[in-house]
């Protein structure tokens, strides 16, 4: 549905098309004469962020934050929303599959006060609230990486769950990703902020200010992730040495009893009552030596 001009009293306008239907992007194509190339370049729902100079039309393609994307969604597709933003000398058309809640609050801006004076000012707008809207899938993932951390530090689990870590690095790869497309996406757009080199520098403050953000999340896990390997290790260290301790205990009992568990009949002491007492002493004997032993050493002590 083509809406109609959302902006009055200004030397340019704004078109918002929300669920589009087949007929619209044939009035689109035929009444505001856009490129059909670009046209359907809208269509695909899987589209990166991307810039594009056709003449005079600046044409867009952002990716916003889905606030009703699941806890567990590991595609761009689940996760983002895609708008198109078609933009000429005095025009502004955007383009969306759905309701976005950043273009409804920027409507709402503009019947409320009068304080878009430019078409880039309005542009600039719009992605704005597209930029700061990844502020929340990034606290989420924070929030994921302190359960990580809390989990790990406090040895509560001997393994983390592969299904929680394969979301965390996926989410964390597709926001990256998708910001540096947009990133590169204002890089290549210059010619339209001509005119306002400072509203792209905002948006590249803001734009490097998520990244850095999700760069540090990224290090501080991969981190994270190596001391658990680490004390995952110890913890096999310490099973290991536990097993090692008891098999040298062990070793010289076994012994004893095999050679005297032997089929022959010329075994010393073999019918002496004595005997038997001193080879029972000396296995007594044998294995508190080797308890003393490994008690000095300090064997028996876990590492914390």
């Amino acid at each position: 549905m083509i809406s109609n001009n959302l902006i009055e009293g200004k030397s340019f306008s704004w078109f918002d098309v929300e669920e589009p239907q087949k007929d619209d992007f044939l009035i689109l194509s035929e009444q505001f004469t856009l490129p059909s190339l670009l046209v359907q370049d809208t269509l695909r729902p899987e589209h990166l962020p991307k810039y594009e100079l056709s003449e005079e039309e600046h044409f867009f393609i952002l990716r916003s934050f889905d606030p009703n994307s699941n806890l567990d969604s590991t595609t761009i597709q689940d996760f983002t929303r895609k708008i198109a933003l078609f933009i000429n000398r005095d025009r502004l058309i955007t383009i969306h599959r759905v309701k976005l809640d950043y273009v409804e609050k920027i409507k709402i801006q503009i019947n409320k006060k009068n304080n878009f004076n430019t078409l880039q000012e309005l542009v600039h707008a719009l992605m704005i609230e597209i930029i700061r809207g990844y502020e929340r899938p990034v606290l989420n993932l924070q929030d994921m990486f302190d359960d990580f951390e809390e989990d790990i530090l406090s040895k509560k689990l001997e393994g983390l769950n592969t299904q929680q870590i394969f979301c965390f690095r996926r989410q964390l790869f597709v926001l990256k990703r998708i910001l540096r497309h947009t990133q590169d996406t204002l890089l290549r757009s210059k010619e339209f902020w001509e005119e306002h080199p400072s509203l792209l520098q905002d948006l590249r403050e803001n734009i490097d200010q998520v990244y850095f953000q999700l760069d540090e999340l990224s290090d501080n896990f991969e981190h994270l992730f190596q001391l658990h390997i680490s004390l995952n290790d110890q913890r096999a260290n310490d099973i290991m040495k536990v097993l090692t301790v008891f098999s040298s205990i062990l070793l010289p009992l076994n012994f004893i009893a095999s050679f005297y568990g032997m089929n022959f009949d010329h075994i010393p002491g073999l019918h002496s009552i004595n005997s038997l007492r001193g080879v029972v002493l000396m296995m007594v004997l044998i294995t508190l030596v080797s308890v003393w032993f490994f008690q000095r050493k300090g064997w028996f002590k876990r590492q914390d």
